[in-house]
């Protein structure tokens, strides 16, 4: 059975027969990790919970909920009903201890290069004075840049802002890398654990930010190294699919959708889908 396991869960188990031996009843790998694999309105989703150190090491990865969309070929959507109802459905779960508070969204990214502008991109879609009840007190949306050009940290242009308006929660969208070719542009990701920023190794999670971090990722790119072994190639090297720009346009549209329906629980997904058409027009 763990030979058809994703291999992170393969490492999981692998650690926690090493640690130590089942105790007589009860569950005792759910005392380091939870997983399970479910499906909502079919798009399959894992969900990974590490509650242990020694795992998170183990995996590279921080304490934290995983979530992982397994969507297919983002760039060839045309009927988005579904992975739009199940990412709202999912992230729904995440942010429902912020209702009723200050929600801070942050498209992370570089606007001008196209594998790193879902998170900007996004931010864009996001109308944040819907006429309607909100399930939060404040919606609001920053895009701060990158950090080459303003020569301002995220974290600290996040946590003053945050701060600033009194936000509960901060909302990270951001364009990732992977490593495994057959995940790029083909899940949605999502983590209370915070995320890491490649090129300049910023960490943007609570302990850097001061508040509860969620983020949503898109694995846009992958590094030639980890693509082809043998090719010799620096790790600033990436490559990404050829229509990328579909990729940018569908995942920020349908994360924008989603958004605004966790936040205006009365939208409908034609009513969303249109004002986070509109807004960029």
């Amino acid at each position: 059975m763990a030979a058809n396991l994703p291999p992170e869960i393969g490492k999981i188990l692998e650690g926690l027969f090493k640690k130590a031996a089942p105790s007589e009843g009860g569950d005792w790998i759910a005392e380091y990790v939870d997983f399970n694999e479910t499906e909502v309105h079919g798009i399959p989703i894992l969900r990974v919970n590490i509650k242990d150190e020694d795992m998170a090491g183990l995996l590279s990865k921080p304490i934290g909920q995983y979530s992982t969309l397994q969507t297919g070929p983002l760039g060839d959507y045309d009927d988005l009903e579904n992975v739009c109802a199940c990412l709202t459905e999912e992230l729904d779960r995440y942010l429902t201890p912020y209702k009723g508070k200050t929600l801070l969204i942050c498209g992370i990214g570089n606007q001008d290069s196209p594998t790193d502008s879902i998170g900007p991109e996004t931010a864009n879609r996001i109308f944040t004075h819907v006429p309607m009840k909100s399930a939060f007190e404040k919606l609001t949306v920053l895009t701060p840049g990158v950090s080459g050009a303003t020569n301002i940290s995220g974290s600290t242009q996040i946590a003053s802002v945050s701060s600033a308006i009194g936000a509960a929660c901060v909302l990270l969208v951001d364009s990732t890398h992977c490593t495994d070719y057959s995940r790029l542009c083909r899940c949605i990701e999502l983590t209370d654990a915070g995320i890491k920023i490649y090129h300049s190794g910023e960490e943007l999670s609570s302990s850097t930010i001061g508040l509860p971090v969620i983020s949503i990722g898109i694995p846009a790119a992958i590094r030639v190294q980890d693509l082809a072994p043998d090719i010799e190639a620096s790790d600033q090297d990436f490559l990404t699919v050829s229509n990328i720009e579909a990729v940018v346009r569908r995942a920020s549209l349908m994360i924008a959708c989603a958004i605004m329906r966790v936040a205006y629980p009365e939208l409908d997904h034609s009513a969303s889908m249109m004002i986070a058409d509109y807004s960029l027009l």
